[in-house]
């Protein structure tokens, strides 16, 4: 199963990468929520291979939604994360696709086809990125911390970033917002930041992700600093190091 994830998200990467200079077509699903040609033919892609080798899994996609009733393994999967990215032909964008079992993730795989990384994780084996173990990073001063985070949808949701904007900013080291959850994640798992947090993320965006920081030894989270639920859909990811030093300046 996890070598099938790898092969469906290398074959959406590679139809992404083909499609991004051409001119888009792309059209709303909601307040600033975008879908394009190919975040549908890219989900195509990676339907077809899981069909065809698991036909009795469920699926649950950004684009064609919840398929195959309740069967005990579900993927989860995100064509393409960072559409609005891909749109502008900012280089930015990944392909989400999470395993889950029973209710527990198994497996995650995001790929980001213009570098070529690959990061995987397999849950109690480990996260990886093109082979090489990875592990959060040691930081533990907010003054030096790289905080990564992405803008919701909704209107309320972004006057809560603004807020918590206004309580992280002035403590941490940096703040970098990617247009890519997934990637944000990947980011943190792989130690090149060391926490990220969002208010409006759906489980197409953090299935593989956050088995990556888990696996990578870091620590994941609601806001409120509560075990995170599936599918919850605020989260705050760390090296854990920071993670109660964030909750503190956010005041949970």
């Amino acid at each position: 199963m996890l070598e099938t994830a790898i092969q469906a998200a290398r074959a959406a990467g590679r139809l992404l990468v083909e499609r991004l200079p051409n001119e888009r077509e792309v059209q709303a699903k909601g307040l600033r929520d975008i879908v394009t040609d190919a975040d549908l033919a890219a989900e195509k892609a990676i339907v077809q291979i899981i069909r065809a080798r698991f036909p009795d899994h469920a699926l649950l996609t950004e684009e064609e939604g919840a398929s195959g009733g309740d069967a005990p393994f579900v993927w989860v999967v995100d064509p393409l994360d960072g559409t609005t990215n891909y749109s502008r032909r900012m280089p930015i964008f990944s392909v989400s696709i999470g395993l889950v079992h029973e209710g527990e993730l198994e497996a995650g795989v995001v790929y980001d086809p213009l570098r070529d990384h690959l990061f995987v994780a397999e849950r109690g084996r480990g996260a990886t990125l093109n082979g090489q173990a990875l592990q959060v990073n040691a930081i533990d001063r907010m003054d030096y911390a790289v905080v990564g985070l992405d803008w919701a949808h909704a209107h309320r949701d972004r006057h809560e970033i603004l807020t918590r904007l206004g309580q992280i900013a002035p403590a941490c080291g940096t703040l970098r917002g990617l247009g890519s959850a997934a990637l944000g994640l990947c980011y943190v798992a792989a130690g090149w930041i060391d926490a990220y947090f969002h208010v409006g993320l759906k489980p197409w965006d953090m299935a593989a992700g956050l088995l990556l920081i888990q696996e990578a030894g870091g620590r994941v989270t609601d806001l409120d600093g509560q075990p995170w639920q599936p599918w919850g859909q605020r989260i705050l990811v760390s090296n854990g190091h920071i993670h109660q030093a964030l909750l503190e300046l956010m005041g949970t």
